[in-house]
This record gives C-alpha cells, structure tokens and sequence, in this order.
C-alpha cells in the first residue's frame, strides 16, 4: 500500500511540472498578444507571359486586409500593392514585369493597417521571352491552291501542334480593302474574296502553355 501511495505522488509531481512547463509555453506564446492573421489569397493561380507572369487569387470577406505583399526570387524581389476591400470576395490580378526567362515561385500574403500579415499561399509561374521565340516557325503548308472562279485560296496544312492557335492573313480583298484574317488551328483553310493578283502573307500564333498570358507570333511569310 505504502508503495502504491509513493508510486502515486512521483506520478503527481510530473503531472504538475508537465503542465507547469506547458503554462509557461502557453504564457510565452500570447503574453505579447495572439498572434492575428489575416485572410490568405484563396485560390492563387500563375499565367505565364512575354517576360512576365500574371498572378491571379480571390481575397476572403475579411474586412480587415488593406493590401497584398508578392515575394519572388526567394524573397529578393517583391511588389506591394494597396487594396480596397469589399463585402464580398474580391479576384486580384496583378502581372510582375520584366521577368527574365525562367520559373518562378510565388508567395502571397495579405496585410492588415496594423501590420498584421495571412499566411503565406505560393505558386509556381514561367516566364517566356526570346529563347521561346527562337524556336517557333510558321506552321507548314502542304499545298495551296488558287482558285480564281472564286477568288478563293485553298491551304492544306501539315500536322498539328499543341501550341500552336492558328494563323493570320494578311492580303488584298476583292474591294481592294487590305484585309486581315485568323483561321483556327484545323487541317485546311479557305480565304475567300481575295485579289489572287496581290500579294498574300501569314503568321502563326503560339502560347507557350495552355491558358498563357501573351501570346507569340512569327514573322509574316509569303504565302
């Protein structure tokens, strides 16, 4: 019994210095005040552009956020920007310019008047510039044909290319209009009313990723 009452007061004096240690841990963390958070950017998505990226996110009901802090480059660059917040979630769009080519992490955070910040929200964006534009070519043309009972230009292309939008005409109309036209990426093209006698040229359109920022163009071809 005496060993049994012994066992139970060591067992007691830990529970006591255990939590006596977890007060003092607590007392530590808020004897300068909670720490407050605002709202985090919700939603953080990252376009990928021309020398740029343009950053997208929904900012909560929190009435309290006055601006957004963006850090790249590990923390080196950043962008501070003020907002007006409404009673309702908010969608910010901010584009950071003159990016070299590359890929960058993103953080996000949002601050309040008293300097209180959210938790950091990070994504990941690429920028894209001349080593990009470099490599893109005008789509190849299979075969074109002239047709002149109606001023009509048939093309048939070769392949297809995921980046690849489409392309653009330029050349002469009937009326003597210059004109300019976009046909969708597809296997052939039909430009109608066209001075067949006059010259016809084209460009390809490419986007470096799907739902991309900017989009790319070749040089203007001789049809």
């Amino acid at each position: 019994m005496k060993r049994l009452i012994y066992l139970g007061t060591i067992i007691g004096m830990i529970a006591l210095v255990s939590c006596s240690k977890q007060d003092r841990s607590y007392y530590d963390h808020i004897k300068n005040g909670a720490i407050v958070y605002t709202g985090k950017a919700e939603s953080l998505k990252a376009f990928s552009g021309n020398e740029r990226v343009v950053l997208n996110w929904v900012l909560t009901s929190d009435q309290n956020i006055t601006g957004c802090k963006i850090y790249w480059n590990f923390g080196a660059d950043s962008l501070v920007m003020a907002v007006k917040k409404s009673l309702k979630p908010d969608t910010i769009k901010v584009s950071v310019n003159n990016l070299p080519e590359g890929s960058y992490n993103f953080e996000v955070f949002t601050f309040d008047k008293e300097g209180h910040t959210s938790i950091a929200t990070e994504v990941i964006g690429n920028s894209y510039g001349l080593n990009f534009q470099s490599t893109l070519s005008n789509r190849p043309i299979r075969t074109s044909t002239k047709v002149t009972a109606t001023n009509s230009i048939n093309i048939t292309w070769v392949g297809r290319d995921d980046k690849c939008l489409g392309t653009e005409w330029s050349y002469t109309g009937k009326d003597q209009q210059q004109k300019r036209y976009f046909s969708a990426q597809g296997d052939t093209t039909l430009i109608s009313s066209c001075d067949l006698a006059k010259p016809v040229t084209y460009r390809t359109l490419f986007i470096p990723e799907m739902q991309a920022a900017d989009t790319f163009y070749t040089a203007f071809k001789a049809l």
